[in-house]
């Protein structure tokens, strides 16, 4: 774990600013990669900035594998998805058409069109789009959005649940997404809060323990970009949204193989009461609507 200004090696690319501080060094094989964070606008950041190859191969092979199976995704999602799809259908019109972004094997497509809309999805892991397609029978391409070519204006919603930090720029991603919805569209936008209690917590004792590894909410290289509630409303305003619904949830965490571990998770098993999770959860989810 590193603090200092001397490590970066680019200024911070929402605003600019070169007064970057690291908070932590992860060691991933021979890679070491850095949390970075604007000291002017609170942006945290990975760096060095992974490339599109590298990151080919994380979302490859067996990323997914476990949900792959009969029964993997409801399992492992079907609460979460259930969750998203309450929220998005009083907001839609019958019909509707959504585009789920990074579907992953489909279960939220699924979902979706089992309530009467229109949904398809774009997944980067081949075999999950496959597999997804063939057993939900549904529409899953495995493209990028910048491969498509969906018509401007649309869809009625997109979703991006778990999806615009892994994005090499979040900002340009969404304004590309904000051309393909129609008027008043909206976009479901999910990921964690860095500086929640539960992370904040865990990164504590990452320090005390001198464990890395218990920062159990950082996920660089992968999550190119942390988020904040505040530093995630100000990609959306930069990108043309605003933010029309805001809440919390925490997913219990069900990986805990020894004593040391069970004990270390136990307050974070705690903010997994539904009465806590709405108020503290590290989890974050937005409905955000393009400004007319």
């Amino acid at each position: 774990m590193i603090s200092n200004k001397s490590t970066t090696t680019q200024n911070c690319p929402m605003c600019g600013s070169s007064e970057i501080v690291v908070e932590f060094v992860k060691q991933d094989g021979p890679r070491l990669w850095s949390l970075a964070r604007c000291s002017r606008c609170g942006l945290h950041f990975t760096d060095p900035r992974p490339d599109p190859e590298y990151l080919k191969g994380c979302y490859s092979g067996d990323y997914h594998e476990d949900l792959r199976m009969a029964g993997g995704t409801e399992t492992a999602f079907g609460a979460k998805y259930r969750r998203y799809a309450d929220w998005l259908t009083p907001q839609l019109a019958p019909g509707s058409r959504v585009l789920d972004i990074g579907c992953a094997t489909g279960g939220l497509v699924k979902m979706l069109c089992d309530r009467g809309f229109l949904a398809e999805g774009l997944e980067l892991n081949k075999d999950s789009a496959a597999w997804g397609s063939n057993h939900y029978g549904i529409t899953i391409q495995n493209k990028t959005l910048e491969e498509c070519d969906f018509a401007p204006g649309s869809f009625a919603a997109v979703t991006l649940t778990d999806v615009l930090e892994h994005t090499l720029n979040p900002r340009d991603y969404l304004t590309n997404v904000g051309t393909l919805l129609a008027s008043k569209g909206l976009v479901l936008v999910t990921f964690p809060d860095i500086h929640s209690l539960e992370s904040r917590y865990y990164q504590l004792m990452a320090k005390l323990t001198r464990r890395p590894w218990l920062w159990r909410t950082l996920h660089i290289p992968l999550h190119i970009w942390e988020f904040t509630k505040s530093t995630a409303n100000a990609c959306f305003e930069a990108a043309g949204f605003e933010i029309i619904a805001f809440r919390r949830s925490q997913v219990p965490d069900n990986e805990k193989t020894s004593p040391f571990l069970r004990m270390i998770c136990l307050p974070s098993a705690v903010i997994a009461w539904p009465v806590l999770s709405s108020l503290l959860g590290t989890q974050m989810e937005f409905l955000i609507r393009k400004r007319q």
